[in-house]
């Protein structure tokens, strides 16, 4: 069983023009706890809570917090017929907009592909915990590494816990290929269970001392290519990650032995 979680982006939409979402992301409960939170600090902090929260200029806050104000926490399917709710929902993977997403451009896949992403793919989320591409996502904000406490728990990452590595690896033994960022990485892999593995892949613009030197746009940029390269190939398997060469090959001599970590080096 292969799966691959990513990062979200920070800019979002609702992408009324694209498929209708499948259903709603595993956690709605939390989602919703977590909503509360956000607006509790507007109640007792005023905007200027928010705004250190999601450390935004006040263009963003504003529209940030006319976001939180429409939310409408989706708890059960059913919901999703609702025309007052659907206006504010759409696919995660048309949701949001970055530049990992417009490298992986899933506008433009076939069906096949799209099918592919559905049953392998996790996009890690501060607010969601973790969403299929098709699951229903409202535009939010809240960053994993937000300093935000919750109930008992310091952080989002004690807030979530265990429960992102348990339902990715729901189906049994798990390879885990990790294609997110460190900030959202550090909430899946920690947890995974006994049996399921991770296998990093580091994308490199040159080396220094030795070592692959990599740049945040680059990397997104690779990350949302190998994602649609793997969907193209239908890839189940990680050793198959080797052959991937859009702008980059891989480097063994780079890698680890054990293949935890794959490193693709920068064509010339």
């Amino acid at each position: 069983m292969l799966q691959v979680i990513i990062s979200p982006a920070k800019q979002m939409r609702v992408a009324a023009d694209t498929f209708t979402p499948r259903g709603i992301p595993p956690f709605p409960e939390r989602t919703e706890r977590l909503v509360r939170e956000l607006r509790d600090i507007e109640r007792t902090q005023g905007a200027e809570g928010l705004k250190r929260l999601w450390r935004v200029n006040d263009k963003l806050l504003t529209e940030n917090i006319e976001r939180l104000h429409e939310f409408e926490p989706v708890s059960h399917e059913a919901q999703l017929d609702d025309p007052t709710v659907a206006r504010f929902v759409s696919p995660a993977v048309f949701s949001y907009v970055g530049i990992q997403y417009r490298s992986m451009a899933p506008e433009v896949m076939g069906f096949p592909e799209l099918e592919w992403l559905q049953a392998h793919l996790w996009v890690l989320s501060g607010l969601y915990g973790c969403v299929r591409p098709f699951d229903a996502v409202q535009p939010y904000r809240l960053e994993m590494g937000a300093k935000l406490s919750v109930d008992d728990a310091r952080d989002l990452y004690a807030f979530w816990g265990n429960r992102l590595a348990q339902v990715i690896c729901a189906d049994g033994p798990t390879c885990v290929v990790n294609l997110a960022s460190v900030e959202y990485a550090k909430a899946a892999l920690p947890h995974l269970p006994a049996g399921s593995q991770a296998v990093t892949c580091i994308f490199g613009e040159d080396l220094r001392a030795g070592k692959p030197v990599q740049r945040a746009t680059a990397s997104k940029i690779a990350r949302g290519s190998m994602v649609r390269w793997m969907a193209e190939h239908g890839i189940e398997r990680a050793e198959d990650l080797v052959r991937f060469d859009i702008g980059y090959a891989y480097a063994p001599e780079l890698s680890s032995e054990d293949g935890s970590t794959l490193v693709f080096m920068k064509r010339a």
